[in-house]
């Protein structure tokens, strides 16, 4: 949280945020309490939440922290602590470049017509039970 009219990197919070899981929010000092109360009154729905995305090795993500992603940047793990019903995660994903492609025996590239992927989410429900959540798409 920055305070309007103070001086902070907001650029160095932000990345900040990004790592952990958080969110950045200018507020005027004279609202602050409000914004606290705001910010506290969204329940959280789970704990302990990681999020892993697993790619066709034809595929690769896009700008994202080279910590989080495996040496051929096909999976992408995410840790993210509490999260809310306002909890969002979003990744860029692409094809890896034609050369690399052509390169892939077990691909042909003239018969593909779509590339699978899956996010598997690791979390603790509000009961305490580890739970595991698997959506697989093309």
């Amino acid at each position: 949280m920055s305070i309007e009219g103070d001086e902070c990197n907001i650029d160095s919070l932000s990345k900040l945020a990004e790592l952990t899981g958080g969110n950045v929010e200018r507020v005027n000092p004279t609202t602050l309490t409000q914004n606290f109360a705001n910010m506290l009154a969204l329940p959280v729905i789970a704990s302990n939440v990681e999020a892993k995305v697993k790619l066709h090795q034809g595929l690769q993500f896009r700008n994202e922290l080279a910590d989080n992603l495996s040496a051929d940047k096909s999976l992408l793990t995410r840790k993210f602590g509490n999260v809310t019903v306002e909890s969002i995660f979003t990744f860029e994903y692409g094809l890896k470049p034609l050369d690399v492609l052509l390169e892939m025996e077990e691909i042909d590239m003239t018969k593909v017509t779509s590339f699978p992927f899956q996010t598997q989410i690791v979390y603790t429900a509000l009961d305490g039970s580890k739970c595991l959540r698997v959506i697989s798409k093309q």
